[in-house]
């Protein structure tokens, strides 16, 4: 697959950050700061021991590794559009001494895998990116085995807050918002999972929030993680005019009281049998079966 075709998804493309070791060092910190709390939503979801996992836009790969090792005997499968994560995510492979992961580039709208292949799909942080979450969802909806199951994480920034309030704070994760929105994504996914997975064609769809505040993860992760990582959504001239908010925020986070929060939308589906069995039947058609 090119990389012109591998590029071409949505709103997030690691390789174009102005920073992107610090960027790098975000997702880390991403992948680690409420690992707990997702361990918890992939055992509500139904993820249990023996699994074919895949995880969808697995990024350094530190998420795949953890559901390696919940898996135990089954085996995980991280894809990323990003050749240069992918590149990383066999270094954490490797340092984690992680056997039952492989990792390979891939693009969520044109999914290079077996069709029924597996159990259980994990795609986390990655729907508010795209700009055709239904495509995406097809092909999930092909890959995953009958009576899998889907699990999405993702964001919703009505759901966003901070205090001490702030219309900097406020201005900025609007224009922010707009900036994904020009660039194909969707700060607001969240609450259009239910929506979304239902009309796909999932059953037994469910749309949970889980608040993350910041005395879950402390208010400077909270900013690298809520905040900061906003700008890349912002056009150069848009940088410069957003630094003056930033630095409020900033300044705003060293008060004794701050307090942040966002929520977090765990979205979870099931493909049917009869989906299967529709799918398998038109390819029969297809070949003039």
């Amino acid at each position: 697959m090119s990389t012109e075709r591998l590029s071409a998804t949505g709103s997030y493309t690691f390789g174009q950050f102005e920073k992107n070791a610090e960027e790098l060092e975000r997702l880390k910190m991403q992948a680690t700061i409420a690992l707990d709390i997702e361990k918890e939503v992939w055992s509500k979801a139904g993820l249990t021991p023996d699994m074919r996992v895949l995880d969808l836009a697995c990024g350094p790969g530190f998420i795949s590794c953890e559901l390696a090792r919940l898996v135990n005997e089954g085996e995980v499968t991280g894809v990323d559009i990003s050749a240069e994560l992918i590149a990383v995510a066999h270094q954490a492979k490797a340092s984690e001494k992680i056997e039952n992961v492989v990792f390979q580039t891939g693009n969520l709208y044109e999914l290079e895998l077996p069709a029924n292949r597996f159990d259980f799909v994990y795609a986390r942080f990655v729907f508010q990116h795209l700009t055709k979450p239904q495509l995406a969802l097809k092909n999930i909806l092909r890959v995953l085995k009958p009576g899998g199951i889907l699990c999405i994480l993702d964001i919703d920034d009505n759901w966003t807050s901070f205090s001490p309030a702030s219309s900097a704070f406020i201005k900025f994760i609007r224009k922010a918002g707009a900036g994904q929105r020009r660039k194909g994504g969707n700060r607001l996914i969240g609450s259009q999972l239910y929506g979304l997975l239902s009309e796909a064609g999932f059953n037994n769809v469910s749309v949970g929030i889980h608040p993350l505040t910041t005395e879950d993860i402390g208010v400077r992760c909270f900013l690298g993680v809520a905040v900061l990582f906003r700008m890349e959504m912002l056009n150069r001239f848009q940088k410069l005019l957003a630094l003056p908010r930033l630095r409020k925020i900033k300044a705003a986070t060293e008060k004794p009281h701050a307090w942040g929060s966002l929520g977090i939308f765990v979205g979870t589906g099931t493909k049917s049998f009869s989906t299967a069995r529709k799918n398998v039947s038109e390819k029969g058609r297809f070949y003039g079966l």
